[in-house]
């Protein structure tokens, strides 16, 4: 996990992917009328951010890459979630 955050253009992207994904659940959930979700789907939203950066990062091979340096897999859904999570609490 502490190698991850030390290799900064990863560390940024995917932070970055949390947050773009992050909105367009949230529009999504707005667009079908929901628009003050509760707990459980706040959770579900977060779970797949998570799980959408996993898979976009095993698209691009980043998850062999980073798993020659010692990273889990894990770890890149952990880095997703600190943004959302931040959004998810300040935005109603």
């Amino acid at each position: 996990m502490l190698t991850l955050l030390r290799l900064a253009p990863f560390r940024n992207a995917y932070l970055l992917r949390g947050i773009v994904l992050w909105v367009g659940v949230r529009m999504a959930l707005a667009l079908s009328g929901a628009s003050d979700p509760g707990v459980a789907a706040e959770l579900t939203t977060l779970g797949l951010v998570a799980i959408a950066v996993v898979l976009d990062a095993r698209r691009r091979s980043e998850d062999l890459f980073l798993g020659n340096l010692g990273v889990p897999t894990w770890a890149i859904a952990v880095m997703a979630l600190p943004a959302a999570v931040v959004l998810e609490c300040l935005v109603p």
